[in-house]
Protein backbone atom coordinates (compact mmCIF):
# COMPACT_ATOMS: atom_id res chain seq x y z
CA UNK A 1 0.00 0.00 0.00
CA UNK A 2 1.10 3.46 -0.75
CA UNK A 3 1.99 5.63 2.09
CA UNK A 4 1.10 8.95 0.91
CA UNK A 5 -2.10 9.82 -0.76
CA UNK A 6 -3.92 12.73 -2.29
CA UNK A 7 -7.57 12.81 -1.43
CA UNK A 8 -10.83 14.82 -2.91
CA UNK A 9 -13.58 14.48 -0.87
CA UNK A 10 -16.73 15.64 -1.83
CA UNK A 11 -16.54 16.76 -5.42
CA UNK A 12 -20.65 16.63 -7.14
CA UNK A 13 -20.90 15.99 -10.00
CA UNK A 14 -24.57 16.47 -12.20
CA UNK A 15 -24.37 14.11 -14.43
CA UNK A 16 -27.13 11.47 -16.43
CA UNK A 17 -26.13 8.18 -14.57
CA UNK A 18 -28.78 5.48 -13.67
CA UNK A 19 -30.65 2.21 -15.62
CA UNK A 20 -34.17 3.64 -14.59
CA UNK A 21 -36.23 5.42 -17.68
CA UNK A 22 -36.32 8.54 -15.38
CA UNK A 23 -32.75 8.43 -14.52
CA UNK A 24 -31.73 8.26 -18.22
CA UNK A 25 -33.54 11.87 -19.22
CA UNK A 26 -32.12 14.16 -16.58
CA UNK A 27 -29.03 15.17 -14.72
CA UNK A 28 -28.25 13.91 -11.25
CA UNK A 29 -26.01 15.07 -8.43
CA UNK A 30 -23.26 12.43 -8.05
CA UNK A 31 -20.63 12.68 -5.39
CA UNK A 32 -17.12 11.51 -6.00
CA UNK A 33 -14.58 10.77 -2.90
CA UNK A 34 -11.35 10.25 -4.59
CA UNK A 35 -8.06 9.09 -2.35
CA UNK A 36 -4.72 8.26 -4.99
CA UNK A 37 -1.81 6.39 -3.61
CA UNK A 38 1.58 7.56 -5.11
CA UNK A 39 4.68 9.02 -3.73
CA UNK A 40 4.95 12.40 -2.77
CA UNK A 41 8.50 12.29 -1.69
CA UNK A 42 9.97 13.87 -4.98
CA UNK A 43 7.48 16.79 -5.25
CA UNK A 44 8.15 17.39 -1.36
CA UNK A 45 11.75 17.58 -2.02
CA UNK A 46 11.32 19.66 -5.47
CA UNK A 47 8.09 22.33 -4.83
CA UNK A 48 7.10 20.78 -8.70
CA UNK A 49 3.78 20.40 -9.43
CA UNK A 50 5.15 18.09 -12.30
CA UNK A 51 6.09 15.85 -9.10
CA UNK A 52 2.28 15.06 -8.04
CA UNK A 53 -1.07 14.90 -9.28
CA UNK A 54 -2.67 18.29 -9.84
CA UNK A 55 -6.07 17.48 -7.81
CA UNK A 56 -8.05 20.57 -9.88
CA UNK A 57 -7.58 18.75 -13.39
CA UNK A 58 -8.08 15.44 -12.04
CA UNK A 59 -10.78 16.59 -10.61
CA UNK A 60 -11.82 18.11 -14.04
CA UNK A 61 -10.85 14.84 -15.47
CA UNK A 62 -13.41 12.96 -13.25
CA UNK A 63 -16.10 15.41 -14.24
CA UNK A 64 -15.75 15.32 -17.66
CA UNK A 65 -15.94 12.05 -17.95
CA UNK A 66 -18.84 11.22 -15.65
CA UNK A 67 -20.51 13.95 -18.06
CA UNK A 68 -19.73 12.76 -21.69
CA UNK A 69 -20.66 9.10 -20.57
CA UNK A 70 -23.86 9.17 -19.56
CA UNK A 71 -23.60 5.63 -17.51
CA UNK A 72 -25.82 3.29 -16.63
CA UNK A 73 -24.24 1.60 -13.24
CA UNK A 74 -21.87 3.42 -10.74
CA UNK A 75 -20.02 0.10 -10.69
CA UNK A 76 -19.37 0.86 -14.54
CA UNK A 77 -18.42 4.51 -13.67
CA UNK A 78 -15.83 4.03 -11.01
CA UNK A 79 -14.25 1.28 -13.19
CA UNK A 80 -13.49 3.42 -15.93
CA UNK A 81 -12.68 6.48 -14.14
CA UNK A 82 -9.96 4.01 -11.99
CA UNK A 83 -8.80 3.08 -15.88
CA UNK A 84 -8.33 6.65 -16.77
CA UNK A 85 -7.11 7.76 -13.74
CA UNK A 86 -3.83 5.02 -14.00
CA UNK A 87 -3.83 5.90 -17.61
CA UNK A 88 -2.91 10.11 -17.46
CA UNK A 89 -0.98 9.48 -13.86
CA UNK A 90 2.19 7.51 -14.36
CA UNK A 91 3.02 7.71 -10.85
CA UNK A 92 -0.31 6.61 -9.76
CA UNK A 93 0.40 3.13 -8.04
CA UNK A 94 -3.44 2.97 -6.13
CA UNK A 95 -6.74 3.73 -5.59
CA UNK A 96 -9.74 4.00 -3.54
CA UNK A 97 -12.80 5.79 -5.49
CA UNK A 98 -16.32 6.37 -4.10
CA UNK A 99 -19.91 7.02 -6.14
CA UNK A 100 -22.71 7.90 -4.01
CA UNK A 101 -25.98 9.00 -6.08
CA UNK A 102 -27.77 11.27 -2.96
CA UNK A 103 -31.17 11.36 -4.62
CA UNK A 104 -31.07 7.78 -5.70
CA UNK A 105 -33.45 6.76 -2.31
CA UNK A 106 -35.14 9.92 -1.64
CA UNK A 107 -36.91 9.79 1.54
CA UNK A 108 -35.23 5.65 2.53
CA UNK A 109 -31.33 6.81 2.64
CA UNK A 110 -29.16 9.73 2.57
CA UNK A 111 -27.75 8.10 -0.76
CA UNK A 112 -26.92 4.90 -2.51
CA UNK A 113 -22.77 4.33 -2.86
CA UNK A 114 -20.12 1.73 -4.00
CA UNK A 115 -16.80 1.72 -2.97
CA UNK A 116 -13.73 0.55 -5.12
CA UNK A 117 -9.77 -0.70 -4.67
CA UNK A 118 -8.12 -0.72 -7.77
CA UNK A 119 -4.23 -0.92 -8.43
CA UNK A 120 -2.26 -0.17 -11.19
CA UNK A 121 -2.27 -3.90 -11.73
CA UNK A 122 -6.02 -4.23 -12.84
CA UNK A 123 -5.58 -2.40 -15.83
CA UNK A 124 -3.09 -4.24 -18.18
CA UNK A 125 -2.15 -1.86 -21.37
CA UNK A 126 -2.56 -2.94 -24.88
CA UNK A 127 -0.26 -1.04 -27.17
CA UNK A 128 -0.44 -0.67 -31.26
CA UNK A 129 1.44 1.01 -33.48
CA UNK A 130 -0.85 3.13 -36.37
CA UNK A 131 0.58 5.86 -38.80
CA UNK A 132 0.73 8.82 -36.36
CA UNK A 133 2.39 6.90 -33.52
CA UNK A 134 1.14 4.35 -30.82
CA UNK A 135 -2.17 3.51 -29.37
CA UNK A 136 -2.47 2.35 -25.80
CA UNK A 137 -5.55 0.43 -25.13
CA UNK A 138 -6.49 1.49 -21.11
CA UNK A 139 -9.82 -0.36 -21.51
CA UNK A 140 -12.52 -1.58 -23.70
CA UNK A 141 -15.87 -2.97 -23.18
CA UNK A 142 -19.64 -3.17 -24.99
CA UNK A 143 -19.92 0.36 -24.61
CA UNK A 144 -17.22 2.18 -24.58
CA UNK A 145 -12.74 2.47 -24.70
CA UNK A 146 -10.53 4.51 -23.42
CA UNK A 147 -7.11 5.25 -25.19
CA UNK A 148 -3.75 6.93 -25.04
CA UNK A 149 -3.01 8.44 -28.60
CA UNK A 150 0.85 9.34 -28.46
CA UNK A 151 1.56 11.19 -31.48
CA UNK A 152 4.68 11.62 -32.71
CA UNK A 153 6.70 14.44 -33.59
CA UNK A 154 6.30 15.48 -37.24
CA UNK A 155 3.20 13.23 -37.40
CA UNK A 156 -0.47 13.99 -37.41
CA UNK A 157 -4.20 13.01 -37.01
CA UNK A 158 -5.68 14.13 -40.09
CA UNK A 159 -9.02 15.77 -40.03
CA UNK A 160 -11.72 13.96 -39.82
CA UNK A 161 -15.07 12.86 -38.00
CA UNK A 162 -17.27 10.15 -37.45
CA UNK A 163 -20.73 9.15 -37.62
CA UNK A 164 -21.14 6.42 -34.82
CA UNK A 165 -18.52 6.90 -32.11
CA UNK A 166 -18.36 9.89 -29.58
CA UNK A 167 -15.28 11.00 -28.82
CA UNK A 168 -14.02 12.80 -25.41
CA UNK A 169 -10.52 13.70 -25.99
CA UNK A 170 -8.16 15.94 -23.99
CA UNK A 171 -4.16 16.87 -23.84
CA UNK A 172 -2.20 14.52 -21.32
CA UNK A 173 1.52 15.87 -22.48
CA UNK A 174 3.52 17.28 -24.96
CA UNK A 175 2.45 19.71 -27.56
CA UNK A 176 0.00 19.79 -30.11
CA UNK A 177 -1.92 21.77 -32.67
CA UNK A 178 -5.89 22.01 -33.59
CA UNK A 179 -6.78 23.89 -36.57
CA UNK A 180 -3.42 25.27 -36.70
CA UNK A 181 -4.08 26.68 -32.64
CA UNK A 182 -2.16 25.15 -29.84
CA UNK A 183 -4.15 22.74 -27.92
CA UNK A 184 -4.05 23.91 -24.57
CA UNK A 185 -3.47 21.04 -21.80
CA UNK A 186 -5.71 19.22 -19.55
CA UNK A 187 -8.56 20.90 -21.56
CA UNK A 188 -11.35 18.14 -22.43
CA UNK A 189 -13.29 19.13 -25.14
CA UNK A 190 -16.17 16.06 -26.48
CA UNK A 191 -16.95 15.87 -30.05
CA UNK A 192 -20.29 14.68 -31.76
CA UNK A 193 -21.29 13.71 -34.65
CA UNK A 194 -20.22 15.18 -37.72
CA UNK A 195 -17.81 17.23 -35.70
CA UNK A 196 -14.76 17.65 -37.56
CA UNK A 197 -11.02 17.87 -35.73
CA UNK A 198 -7.71 16.66 -36.63
CA UNK A 199 -4.16 16.51 -34.44
CA UNK A 200 -0.65 17.78 -35.37
CA UNK A 201 2.89 17.65 -33.16
CA UNK A 202 5.36 20.11 -34.76
CA UNK A 203 7.34 19.43 -31.39
CA UNK A 204 10.25 18.03 -30.78
CA UNK A 205 8.50 15.22 -28.13
CA UNK A 206 6.24 12.80 -28.40
CA UNK A 207 2.43 14.29 -27.23
CA UNK A 208 -0.05 12.38 -25.91
CA UNK A 209 -3.97 12.64 -26.04
CA UNK A 210 -6.33 11.10 -23.94
CA UNK A 211 -9.48 9.58 -25.98
CA UNK A 212 -13.03 8.23 -24.65
CA UNK A 213 -15.00 6.64 -28.09
CA UNK A 214 -18.59 5.86 -27.41
CA UNK A 215 -18.68 2.94 -28.58
CA UNK A 216 -15.44 1.59 -28.69
CA UNK A 217 -12.98 2.67 -31.66
CA UNK A 218 -14.40 1.50 -35.14
CA UNK A 219 -11.84 2.08 -37.79
CA UNK A 220 -14.31 2.66 -40.51
CA UNK A 221 -16.19 5.77 -38.83
CA UNK A 222 -12.74 7.02 -38.97
CA UNK A 223 -13.82 9.31 -41.95
CA UNK A 224 -10.88 11.59 -43.14
CA UNK A 225 -12.18 14.61 -45.03
CA UNK A 226 -11.38 15.02 -48.39
CA UNK A 227 -9.04 18.17 -48.15
CA UNK A 228 -6.86 16.36 -45.54
CA UNK A 229 -5.84 13.40 -48.02
CA UNK A 230 -4.66 15.78 -50.44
Amino acid sequence: MARDRIELEGLSVSCVLGVHPHERDVEQPVRVDLSMGLDLVPAGRSASIGDTIDYDRAASKVAALLRFRRYRLLENAAHELAAMLFGVYPGLDELDLRLAKPAALTGRAQAAAIHIHRTRADFPVRRERTRFGEVAILLESREAGLYLLHVAPGHEIPRHHHQVMRELEWLVGGELSRGGKPVPLATPVAWEHGQAHDYRNDGREVATLLCCDVPPFIPEDEIVLEDARR
